[in-house]
């Protein structure tokens, strides 16, 4: 008998018919594109069949290619794999912070007793939307709102 679920994590069982979000969802999700944006896009692939999503994002100058590929090739191999690197590794792959952010992120961790993510989100690098898609879905903590109390 074929079993219906697959463990993909210790710990973590996913059943085989778990629904994976679409690549513009979950860049909607993650506060990267705008819900009228992926209509367009989705009514550029209906024109343009051959191009991908993701590629149409990056031709229109919404989102770098870096990004979008993250989120197409890497993305589910993260939730999967559970965070192993702190938050700012996993936003400088996803090219939404480079090596120089996350250098002024710790500079300022280290002077004022401050999250990594607000700290971000403070000095205007990331929407905070972002920071919280990466929290609760990598790292499976509860939003920066409830950060930003401390």
């Amino acid at each position: 008998m074929k079993s219906n679920i697959i463990i993909s994590a210790p710990h973590i069982i996913v059943p085989n018919n778990y629904w994976t979000p679409l690549l513009g969802e979950t860049l909607r999700d993650a506060g990267l594109i705008t819900e009228a944006q992926l209509q367009t896009v989705l009514r550029d692939k209906q024109e343009y069949k051959e191009q991908k999503v993701g590629e149409i994002l990056a031709l229109r100058g919404w989102l770098k290619q870096e990004t979008v590929d993250f989120f197409a090739e890497e993305w589910t191999r993260c939730l999967e794999q559970g965070a192993k690197y702190p938050i700012g590794e996993y936003l400088k792959q996803a090219a939404l912070l480079n090596q120089e952010n996350i250098e002024y992120i710790l500079y300022i961790q280290k002077r004022l007793p401050m999250k990594f993510g607000k700290i971000a989100v403070n000095e205007g690098l990331l929407k905070k939307r972002t920071v919280n898609f990466f929290l609760e879905n990598l790292f499976c903590q509860p939003s920066i709102d409830i950060i930003f109390l401390t």
